[in-house]
């Protein structure tokens, strides 16, 4: 056999070779990560819903009744004149919920915004309504909104739910949910008016005032003051600008760049033990 020959061949086996192991590597990367305890449940979630229907929006529980209630009450202490609701918070927190809730307990609808683009302003024009989003404080104009709430819960607690109702909880291992919390009460501390919350709940609720809640003013001013420049930035970037030191935005700004490197490291270690 001739030298070329020989030599073809060779680039040949190390071809198959290297495309062996990528294929060995992959699989055992998406194993590691399908053993992950979010991917798991998340996966169960899917497997149920395809063998049986799930009500998505089950009826809320009295602990939400009686938050609605107390929300009611402190509405009509301040006299505030009801068209539109924010409710904020990371997701497990309870917003759709606390929305749904509130809406029965005032007459309204609850809406989710979960698949709208909220990286841009959105016509938030509909009367009568309970908007909720885990975003919403942090990218919309908070003046659209008589009322805003936001759900100041522990991460450790929305953690749990998630786990608990199944559905999202992949999230777990990709997002930062302490990121999320943190710009989320940055939004809502930004807004002008006095902070209440019901007993026992981590609901934090604002009225707008008479001159608006301002947010984007006292953004402008901290950001000033801080010595930041912030020319054609959105107002998540702005916020992000404040808390973090770079304007950064959207879903992808609160997943975590290395959030599945320990599965992939051990993928390539299982792949290539004993390879030389």
């Amino acid at each position: 056999m001739g030298k070329k020959k020989k030599s073809l061949l060779k680039k040949a086996k190390k071809k198959e070779d290297l495309a062996s192991s990528a294929m060995s590597m992959g699989m055992a990367f998406l194993r590691n990560v399908l053993n992950k305890e979010g991917v798991q449940t998340n996966l169960q979630f899917l497997s149920d819903s395809l063998l049986q229907e799930i009500n998505d929006t089950p009826d809320f529980p009295e602990q939400a009744r009686q938050e609605a209630q107390q929300i009611s009450e402190i509405l009509n202490v301040n006299h505030t004149v009801l068209n539109r609701i924010a409710v904020d918070g990371v997701p497990g927190s309870g917003k759709s919920t606390l929305a749904r809730a509130l809406a029965n307990q005032l007459g309204m609808q609850a809406v989710c915004l979960d698949h709208q683009h909220m990286d841009q302003p959105l016509p938030l024009t509909k009367e009568l309504v309970v908007y909720e989003h885990h975003r919403l404080l942090r990218t919309q104009d908070l003046d659209c909104f008589d009322v805003i709430i936001y759900l100041d819960q522990p991460v450790s607690v929305s953690k749990k739910n998630i786990l608990k109702r199944k559905r999202g909880a992949y999230l777990l291992d990709i997002m930062d949910f302490d990121l999320l919390r943190r710009i989320g009460k940055k939004a809502f501390s930004l807004a002008d008016g006095p902070s209440y919350s019901p007993k026992d709940s981590y609901a934090r609720i604002k009225c707008k005032p008479d001159s608006g809640f301002k947010d984007r003013e006292n953004l402008s001013q901290q950001l000033q003051e801080k010595g930041f420049s912030w020319e054609n930035l959105n107002k998540e970037e702005e916020i992000f600008l404040l808390m973090e030191g770079i304007p950064q935005k959207g879903f992808l700004a609160y997943i975590k760049p290395r959030a599945y490197e320990q599965e992939f490291l051990s993928a390539l270690a299982e792949t290539f033990a004993g390879k030389d």
